[in-house]
């Protein structure tokens, strides 16, 4: 769009008095329902009354199907949208899709802007990354450095990350240590909400598999900048890991990045391929162990105090070619560490088998440290915040 239109989406925007409980919460870029702004929405929709809040999605099918569910919720490029995005008070997000899209900032860059993020990094992100000679070039700072900034207030954990993380990758007004409402879901039974867009079919699965007296495990890798993963890179071998599995009743899951896109192929006996898009939290606190490699994924599995292995097996090629990391690796991760496939069964066996748990103080320790709050309502601490403090 060239700047004299952009321009004229920024005037019609100003001269719109604005609504000030108005609350517009996008989504994830590709159309996921996922992660801090879900959960968030979810609660503001239910318990929130004095909002008025609508989810706006960059998928037409997740607003209908959202819709269908009873909640406020359209498709960006519906012919309502325009008008209630002039009116807009408050800007509720989780990533920055909708800030790089020049239309939508140019109608929105008035209104408050409060970032939520989806997770607590142990990779470098924000203006760590665009410092970092790693995978950066002039281009992609530049893009950066505008999508971290200009926040009204960014959503954090504790002070530690507040001081270590957010406060370093984010340029905002203020960070609000509240802890993050996806985590409010690891501390109850999932509701009929909360199970929008999580495999059910899977969450019944498990249930029954632990009934009968088998363990689960969650594996989650983070992406890689550069491509490449641990079935692709052979580090993990499925047809080994399903014949382990089936021998020691266990049930393997594999939830992959929400930015990879996986084709549904026929996996082998006790292994399980989740839909990359959908919401595993509502499935985590049924999971026995975690297997991770650099996710943020597992600071939030600190919450339910389970045993975690971590699985760096292409450490040096990560850092150097995909991604600083902003902590020591060793010294930040709480669980068994394993380089290569023969380590990783003999883990399995130590956690899974012979529930040998060395990492629990470990654990502790970094949970204290990574959560200010850990009590399941960090989405009620935040929409206390935002009526006491924007409306």
């Amino acid at each position: 769009m060239q700047q004299d239109e952009l321009q004229k989406l920024r005037e019609l925007s100003t001269s719109v008095p604005k609504q000030k409980n108005l609350a517009l919460f996008f989504g994830r870029a590709g159309g996921y329902f996922i992660d801090n702004v879900k959960y968030f929405f979810i609660h503001c929709v239910q318990y929130r009354p004095e909002l008025e809040c609508y989810f706006l999605s960059f998928e037409k099918k997740e607003a209908d199907m959202l819709k269908r569910q009873g909640l406020p919720a359209l498709w960006i490029n519906d012919p309502d949208t325009l008008a209630l995005m002039t009116k807009a008070s408050l800007v509720i997000s989780d990533d920055f899709s909708w800030k790089t899209q020049e239309q939508l900032w140019a109608l929105l860059c008035g209104a408050t802007s409060i970032q939520l993020w989806h997770g607590i990094p142990l990779k470098a992100i924000g203006f760590p990354e665009i410092n970092s000679s790693v995978n950066m070039n002039p281009e992609k700072a530049e893009h950066l450095s505008f999508a971290y900034s200009g926040y009204d207030a960014v959503l954090s954990t504790s002070p530690y990350f507040t001081e270590t993380a957010f406060g370093r990758a984010f340029k905002a007004k203020d960070f609000l240590e509240l802890g993050y409402p996806r985590n409010d879901v690891l501390m109850r039974r999932p509701g009929k909400f909360d199970m929008i867009n999580a495999d059910r079919e899977l969450y019944a699965e498990m249930v029954k598999f632990r009934k009968q007296g088998g363990k689960v495990v969650f594996f989650m890798p983070t992406f890689r900048d550069l491509g490449g993963g641990p079935f692709e890179d052979g580090a993990i071998d499925l047809g080994k890991l399903s014949q382990f599995c089936q021998q020691n009743n266990i049930l393997f899951v594999c939830k992959f990045h929400p930015y990879l896109s996986i084709a549904q192929v026929q996996m082998p006996p006790n292994i399980v391929l989740m839909n990359p898009k959908s919401d595993a939290y509502p499935l985590l606190s049924i999971c026995d162990a975690l297997l991770t490699d650099y996710s943020s994924i597992y600071f939030d599995f600190l919450l339910l105090d389970k045993p975690m292995i971590f699985y760096p097996y292409d450490f040096g090629d990560y850092v150097n070619k995909n991604r600083e990391l902003l902590y020591d690796y060793d010294e930040m991760t709480p669980g068994r560490k394993v380089k290569n496939k023969d380590d990783l069964y003999t883990a399995f066996e130590e956690i899974m088998i012979n529930n040998i748990d060395n990492f629990a103080d470990d654990r502790k320790k970094l949970r204290e440290l990574s959560f200010t709050h850990c009590n399941g309502k960090a989405a009620q601490r935040l929409g206390e915040h935002i009526t006491a403090n924007y409306l």
